[in-house]
Protein backbone atom coordinates (compact mmCIF):
# COMPACT_ATOMS: atom_id res chain seq x y z
CA UNK A 1 0.00 0.00 0.00
CA UNK A 2 1.07 3.24 -0.81
CA UNK A 3 3.09 5.61 1.83
CA UNK A 4 1.38 8.87 1.97
CA UNK A 5 3.28 10.47 4.49
CA UNK A 6 6.61 9.64 6.21
CA UNK A 7 8.64 11.61 9.12
CA UNK A 8 11.80 10.17 9.96
CA UNK A 9 13.74 11.50 13.48
CA UNK A 10 17.63 11.02 14.23
CA UNK A 11 17.17 8.81 10.89
CA UNK A 12 20.73 8.23 8.74
CA UNK A 13 21.98 11.71 8.09
CA UNK A 14 18.20 13.60 9.11
CA UNK A 15 17.94 15.45 12.34
CA UNK A 16 13.96 15.59 11.02
CA UNK A 17 12.40 15.47 7.73
CA UNK A 18 9.00 15.41 6.60
CA UNK A 19 7.87 14.24 3.38
CA UNK A 20 4.48 13.72 1.40
CA UNK A 21 4.43 11.47 -1.13
CA UNK A 22 2.89 10.92 -4.44
CA UNK A 23 0.62 7.63 -4.67
CA UNK A 24 2.30 7.13 -7.89
CA UNK A 25 5.51 8.03 -9.09
CA UNK A 26 8.55 9.82 -6.55
CA UNK A 27 11.88 10.96 -7.94
CA UNK A 28 14.72 11.69 -5.34
CA UNK A 29 18.01 13.03 -6.90
CA UNK A 30 20.94 14.44 -5.21
CA UNK A 31 24.93 14.36 -5.39
CA UNK A 32 26.30 11.23 -3.70
CA UNK A 33 26.24 11.49 0.20
CA UNK A 34 22.92 13.90 0.63
CA UNK A 35 20.78 11.44 1.48
CA UNK A 36 19.15 9.47 -1.16
CA UNK A 37 19.22 5.95 -0.30
CA UNK A 38 18.83 7.18 3.28
CA UNK A 39 14.80 8.09 2.67
CA UNK A 40 14.44 4.83 0.18
CA UNK A 41 16.14 3.16 3.33
CA UNK A 42 13.69 4.11 5.33
CA UNK A 43 10.40 3.96 3.51
CA UNK A 44 11.49 0.29 3.13
CA UNK A 45 11.98 0.36 6.97
CA UNK A 46 8.51 0.67 6.98
CA UNK A 47 7.43 -2.29 5.27
CA UNK A 48 9.78 -4.68 6.48
CA UNK A 49 11.46 -3.35 9.50
CA UNK A 50 14.93 -3.94 8.28
CA UNK A 51 17.11 -2.02 6.18
CA UNK A 52 17.77 -3.34 2.57
CA UNK A 53 21.51 -1.93 3.28
CA UNK A 54 22.54 -2.79 6.27
CA UNK A 55 21.84 -5.54 9.01
CA UNK A 56 23.07 -3.49 11.67
CA UNK A 57 20.14 -0.99 12.68
CA UNK A 58 21.94 0.43 15.04
CA UNK A 59 23.91 1.82 12.45
CA UNK A 60 21.10 3.97 10.88
CA UNK A 61 21.07 6.19 13.68
CA UNK A 62 22.35 9.52 13.30
CA UNK A 63 25.68 10.29 15.08
CA UNK A 64 25.14 11.61 18.66
CA UNK A 65 21.64 10.70 19.15
CA UNK A 66 19.90 8.01 21.22
CA UNK A 67 17.96 6.36 18.56
CA UNK A 68 15.77 7.09 15.44
CA UNK A 69 11.80 6.97 15.01
CA UNK A 70 9.91 6.78 11.91
CA UNK A 71 6.29 7.57 11.21
CA UNK A 72 4.37 6.84 8.49
CA UNK A 73 0.68 7.30 7.17
CA UNK A 74 -0.95 5.84 4.19
CA UNK A 75 -4.39 7.87 3.16
CA UNK A 76 -6.34 4.64 1.37
CA UNK A 77 -6.41 2.78 4.78
CA UNK A 78 -5.73 5.46 7.18
CA UNK A 79 -3.19 3.55 8.86
CA UNK A 80 -0.53 5.10 10.75
CA UNK A 81 3.25 3.23 11.58
CA UNK A 82 5.20 4.06 14.37
CA UNK A 83 8.77 2.60 14.34
CA UNK A 84 11.05 3.10 16.83
CA UNK A 85 14.57 1.65 17.41
CA UNK A 86 16.53 2.87 20.38
CA UNK A 87 20.35 1.70 21.33
CA UNK A 88 20.97 -1.26 22.82
CA UNK A 89 17.00 -1.82 22.38
CA UNK A 90 15.11 -4.06 19.77
CA UNK A 91 12.74 -2.16 17.31
CA UNK A 92 9.26 -1.36 18.51
CA UNK A 93 6.47 -1.54 15.55
CA UNK A 94 3.10 -0.24 15.90
CA UNK A 95 0.57 -0.19 13.33
CA UNK A 96 -2.56 1.83 15.02
CA UNK A 97 -0.75 1.86 18.31
CA UNK A 98 -0.88 -1.57 18.42
CA UNK A 99 2.29 -3.89 18.39
CA UNK A 100 2.94 -5.72 15.90
CA UNK A 101 5.74 -8.64 14.61
CA UNK A 102 8.07 -8.01 11.56
CA UNK A 103 6.48 -11.05 9.88
CA UNK A 104 2.88 -8.93 9.77
CA UNK A 105 4.06 -5.89 8.79
CA UNK A 106 5.52 -7.47 5.68
CA UNK A 107 2.45 -8.77 4.85
CA UNK A 108 0.83 -5.55 5.94
CA UNK A 109 2.54 -2.90 4.02
CA UNK A 110 4.48 -5.32 1.12
CA UNK A 111 7.54 -3.70 -0.81
CA UNK A 112 10.12 -4.33 -3.62
CA UNK A 113 13.46 -3.16 -3.35
CA UNK A 114 16.39 -2.92 -5.88
CA UNK A 115 19.44 -1.56 -5.39
CA UNK A 116 23.13 -2.53 -5.61
CA UNK A 117 22.87 -6.07 -4.93
CA UNK A 118 19.79 -6.94 -7.15
CA UNK A 119 21.54 -4.78 -9.94
CA UNK A 120 23.66 -8.03 -10.61
CA UNK A 121 21.21 -10.63 -9.61
CA UNK A 122 22.21 -12.73 -12.70
CA UNK A 123 25.65 -12.66 -11.64
CA UNK A 124 24.80 -13.04 -7.98
CA UNK A 125 25.00 -16.50 -5.91
CA UNK A 126 22.51 -18.66 -6.14
CA UNK A 127 22.15 -18.23 -2.51
CA UNK A 128 20.77 -14.56 -3.29
CA UNK A 129 18.38 -15.66 -6.49
CA UNK A 130 16.55 -18.03 -3.98
CA UNK A 131 16.35 -15.76 -1.05
CA UNK A 132 15.05 -13.03 -3.40
CA UNK A 133 12.54 -15.18 -4.81
CA UNK A 134 11.57 -16.47 -1.32
CA UNK A 135 11.35 -13.00 0.02
CA UNK A 136 8.71 -12.29 -2.68
CA UNK A 137 6.57 -15.59 -2.29
CA UNK A 138 6.75 -15.25 1.83
CA UNK A 139 4.90 -11.65 1.51
CA UNK A 140 2.07 -13.24 -1.02
CA UNK A 141 1.60 -16.83 0.29
CA UNK A 142 1.33 -17.53 4.10
CA UNK A 143 1.53 -21.07 4.30
CA UNK A 144 4.95 -21.04 2.51
CA UNK A 145 6.71 -19.47 5.74
CA UNK A 146 5.46 -22.13 7.42
CA UNK A 147 6.24 -24.78 5.03
CA UNK A 148 9.87 -23.13 4.39
CA UNK A 149 10.69 -23.16 8.22
CA UNK A 150 9.76 -26.95 8.07
CA UNK A 151 11.89 -27.68 5.24
CA UNK A 152 14.80 -26.10 6.65
CA UNK A 153 14.51 -27.50 10.51
CA UNK A 154 14.35 -31.01 8.98
CA UNK A 155 17.17 -29.81 6.71
CA UNK A 156 19.04 -29.06 10.04
CA UNK A 157 18.66 -31.93 11.95
CA UNK A 158 19.60 -34.48 9.26
CA UNK A 159 22.56 -32.12 8.45
CA UNK A 160 23.21 -32.60 11.92
CA UNK A 161 23.05 -36.65 12.43
CA UNK A 162 24.90 -36.48 8.99
CA UNK A 163 27.94 -34.55 10.52
CA UNK A 164 28.27 -37.24 13.46
CA UNK A 165 28.60 -40.01 10.99
CA UNK A 166 25.24 -41.55 11.32
CA UNK A 167 22.95 -42.87 8.62
CA UNK A 168 20.04 -42.64 11.25
CA UNK A 169 17.87 -39.97 9.05
CA UNK A 170 15.10 -42.17 7.83
CA UNK A 171 12.32 -40.23 10.17
CA UNK A 172 14.14 -36.83 8.83
CA UNK A 173 14.56 -37.87 4.93
CA UNK A 174 10.39 -38.72 5.34
CA UNK A 175 9.61 -35.30 6.89
CA UNK A 176 12.74 -33.75 4.06
CA UNK A 177 10.65 -34.95 1.39
CA UNK A 178 7.09 -34.19 2.37
CA UNK A 179 8.50 -30.20 2.94
CA UNK A 180 10.43 -30.17 0.09
CA UNK A 181 8.05 -31.45 -2.62
CA UNK A 182 5.46 -28.74 -1.31
CA UNK A 183 8.36 -25.76 -1.30
CA UNK A 184 8.96 -26.49 -4.78
CA UNK A 185 5.87 -26.60 -6.30
CA UNK A 186 5.29 -23.04 -4.83
CA UNK A 187 8.57 -21.80 -6.17
CA UNK A 188 7.58 -22.97 -9.76
CA UNK A 189 4.09 -21.82 -9.55
CA UNK A 190 5.73 -18.26 -8.33
CA UNK A 191 8.61 -18.38 -11.02
CA UNK A 192 5.82 -19.44 -14.21
CA UNK A 193 3.51 -16.67 -13.32
CA UNK A 194 7.30 -14.29 -12.82
CA UNK A 195 8.23 -15.62 -16.38
CA UNK A 196 4.70 -14.36 -18.01
CA UNK A 197 4.99 -10.91 -15.90
CA UNK A 198 8.36 -10.65 -17.96
CA UNK A 199 7.29 -11.35 -20.98
CA UNK A 200 4.61 -8.94 -20.52
CA UNK A 201 6.87 -6.22 -19.55
CA UNK A 202 9.56 -6.99 -22.50
CA UNK A 203 6.97 -6.80 -25.34
CA UNK A 204 5.88 -3.24 -23.97
CA UNK A 205 9.03 -1.69 -24.19
CA UNK A 206 10.76 -3.34 -27.00
CA UNK A 207 7.69 -1.25 -28.83
CA UNK A 208 9.55 1.80 -27.98
CA UNK A 209 13.39 0.76 -27.72
CA UNK A 210 15.34 -1.49 -29.35
CA UNK A 211 16.21 -3.90 -26.48
CA UNK A 212 16.17 -6.68 -28.44
CA UNK A 213 18.58 -9.23 -26.43
CA UNK A 214 16.00 -9.89 -23.53
CA UNK A 215 14.05 -11.98 -25.98
CA UNK A 216 17.27 -14.11 -26.69
CA UNK A 217 17.58 -14.65 -22.63
CA UNK A 218 16.37 -18.21 -21.31
CA UNK A 219 15.23 -18.24 -17.88
CA UNK A 220 14.74 -21.43 -16.16
CA UNK A 221 14.04 -22.69 -12.32
CA UNK A 222 16.47 -25.64 -10.99
CA UNK A 223 14.75 -27.46 -8.70
CA UNK A 224 18.13 -28.37 -6.65
CA UNK A 225 18.42 -31.62 -7.78
CA UNK A 226 18.08 -33.73 -11.53
CA UNK A 227 15.14 -32.65 -13.04
CA UNK A 228 14.36 -36.48 -14.28
CA UNK A 229 14.05 -37.58 -10.88
CA UNK A 230 11.92 -37.20 -8.26
CA UNK A 231 13.22 -35.74 -4.29
CA UNK A 232 12.54 -39.03 -2.67
CA UNK A 233 14.71 -41.07 -4.83
CA UNK A 234 17.57 -38.17 -5.14
CA UNK A 235 17.13 -38.38 -1.22
CA UNK A 236 17.58 -42.07 -0.81
CA UNK A 237 20.33 -42.47 -3.53
CA UNK A 238 22.29 -40.16 -2.38
CA UNK A 239 22.87 -41.28 0.90
CA UNK A 240 25.97 -42.52 0.96
CA UNK A 241 27.49 -39.59 -0.63
CA UNK A 242 25.70 -37.27 1.73
CA UNK A 243 27.50 -39.57 4.29
CA UNK A 244 30.86 -38.73 2.97
CA UNK A 245 30.32 -34.99 2.74
CA UNK A 246 28.23 -34.86 5.64
CA UNK A 247 26.09 -32.95 4.43
CA UNK A 248 22.55 -32.87 2.22
CA UNK A 249 24.16 -32.30 -1.14
CA UNK A 250 21.18 -32.30 -3.06
CA UNK A 251 16.93 -30.70 -2.57
CA UNK A 252 15.36 -27.48 -2.66
CA UNK A 253 18.33 -25.55 -0.51
CA UNK A 254 19.97 -25.86 -3.97
CA UNK A 255 17.33 -24.55 -6.08
CA UNK A 256 18.50 -21.94 -8.31
CA UNK A 257 17.40 -19.72 -11.20
CA UNK A 258 19.40 -20.24 -14.46
CA UNK A 259 20.03 -17.20 -17.35
CA UNK A 260 21.69 -18.04 -20.31
CA UNK A 261 21.87 -17.18 -24.03
CA UNK A 262 22.34 -19.87 -26.60
CA UNK A 263 23.48 -22.17 -23.64
CA UNK A 264 25.76 -19.66 -22.36
CA UNK A 265 25.42 -17.99 -18.91
CA UNK A 266 24.15 -14.57 -19.54
CA UNK A 267 26.68 -12.88 -17.59
CA UNK A 268 29.41 -13.73 -20.13
CA UNK A 269 27.54 -12.45 -22.91
CA UNK A 270 25.46 -8.95 -21.48
CA UNK A 271 27.47 -5.52 -20.43
CA UNK A 272 27.09 -4.48 -16.84
CA UNK A 273 24.76 -2.46 -18.09
CA UNK A 274 22.36 -4.72 -19.71
CA UNK A 275 22.84 -7.15 -16.59
CA UNK A 276 21.16 -4.13 -14.32
CA UNK A 277 18.54 -3.33 -16.88
CA UNK A 278 17.72 -6.86 -17.17
CA UNK A 279 18.00 -7.45 -12.80
CA UNK A 280 15.57 -4.56 -12.39
CA UNK A 281 12.88 -5.90 -14.80
CA UNK A 282 13.28 -9.48 -13.22
CA UNK A 283 12.29 -8.18 -9.74
CA UNK A 284 9.59 -5.74 -11.36
CA UNK A 285 8.19 -8.68 -13.03
CA UNK A 286 8.13 -10.73 -9.93
CA UNK A 287 6.77 -7.53 -7.98
CA UNK A 288 3.78 -7.21 -10.50
CA UNK A 289 3.08 -10.89 -9.60
CA UNK A 290 2.52 -9.75 -6.09
CA UNK A 291 -0.30 -7.11 -7.72
CA UNK A 292 -1.62 -9.16 -10.29
CA UNK A 293 -1.87 -12.73 -9.25
CA UNK A 294 -1.92 -12.12 -5.30
CA UNK A 295 -4.06 -8.60 -5.48
CA UNK A 296 -1.48 -6.85 -3.53
CA UNK A 297 -0.12 -3.42 -3.75
CA UNK A 298 3.37 -3.68 -2.88
CA UNK A 299 5.91 -0.41 -2.78
CA UNK A 300 8.44 -0.28 -5.50
CA UNK A 301 11.77 1.17 -4.27
CA UNK A 302 14.52 1.30 -7.02
CA UNK A 303 17.89 3.15 -5.59
CA UNK A 304 20.42 4.50 -7.67
CA UNK A 305 18.97 4.10 -11.31
CA UNK A 306 21.43 5.35 -13.80
CA UNK A 307 24.62 4.25 -12.91
CA UNK A 308 25.35 1.64 -15.92
CA UNK A 309 23.11 2.84 -17.93
CA UNK A 310 23.31 4.91 -20.99
CA UNK A 311 20.81 6.80 -22.25
CA UNK A 312 18.74 4.01 -24.10
CA UNK A 313 18.83 1.57 -20.83
CA UNK A 314 17.75 4.63 -19.28
CA UNK A 315 14.84 5.44 -21.69
CA UNK A 316 13.91 1.89 -21.50
CA UNK A 317 13.66 2.08 -17.53
CA UNK A 318 11.12 4.81 -17.76
CA UNK A 319 9.23 3.55 -20.39
CA UNK A 320 8.92 0.58 -18.23
CA UNK A 321 7.54 3.16 -15.11
CA UNK A 322 4.26 3.19 -17.13
CA UNK A 323 3.66 -0.45 -16.33
CA UNK A 324 3.97 -0.29 -13.00
CA UNK A 325 0.84 0.68 -11.31
CA UNK A 326 1.00 0.97 -7.94
CA UNK A 327 3.58 4.00 -5.92
CA UNK A 328 7.19 3.58 -7.28
CA UNK A 329 10.09 5.56 -5.20
CA UNK A 330 13.06 5.79 -6.62
CA UNK A 331 16.48 7.23 -7.11
CA UNK A 332 19.27 9.46 -9.08
CA UNK A 333 22.13 11.15 -8.94
CA UNK A 334 20.88 14.09 -11.42
CA UNK A 335 17.98 15.09 -12.61
CA UNK A 336 18.28 14.75 -15.96
CA UNK A 337 15.27 12.44 -16.63
CA UNK A 338 12.46 13.96 -15.11
CA UNK A 339 11.34 15.77 -17.38
CA UNK A 340 10.67 12.72 -19.51
CA UNK A 341 9.02 11.52 -16.50
CA UNK A 342 7.14 13.92 -15.79
CA UNK A 343 5.04 13.98 -19.00
CA UNK A 344 4.25 10.42 -19.13
CA UNK A 345 2.63 10.67 -15.07
CA UNK A 346 -0.05 12.73 -13.64
CA UNK A 347 1.02 12.26 -10.44
CA UNK A 348 4.16 12.80 -10.40
CA UNK A 349 6.76 14.09 -7.39
CA UNK A 350 10.41 15.36 -7.54
CA UNK A 351 12.35 15.77 -4.57
CA UNK A 352 15.81 17.85 -4.42
CA UNK A 353 17.65 15.91 -1.72
CA UNK A 354 19.74 18.35 -0.93
CA UNK A 355 16.69 20.81 -0.40
CA UNK A 356 15.34 18.84 2.22
CA UNK A 357 18.15 19.89 4.63
CA UNK A 358 17.28 23.14 4.80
Amino acid sequence: MPVSNITLNNFRCFRRLELNLSPRVNFFYGKNGSGKTSILEAIYMCSSGKSFKSSNIAALVKQNAGGFKINSYDNLTGHVLDLKKELNKSIEILVNNKKTPISELIRQRPATAIHNQTFSFADASPDFRRKLMDRAIFVSDKEFSQIWFSYYRCLKQRNALLKQNSNQTKAWDERLINFGVKLTTIREDFHLNTLKELSYLVKKINKKEQVGYLNNIEISFRKGWDEESNLEDIINNNKTIDLLRRTTTKGPHKADIKFSINNIDAKQILSRGEQKLFSILWCCAQHRVLKNTHKLEPVLIIDDTKSELDKTLMNVFINMLEHIENQVIFSCIDDEFSSKINTKFEDFKKFHVEQLHQ
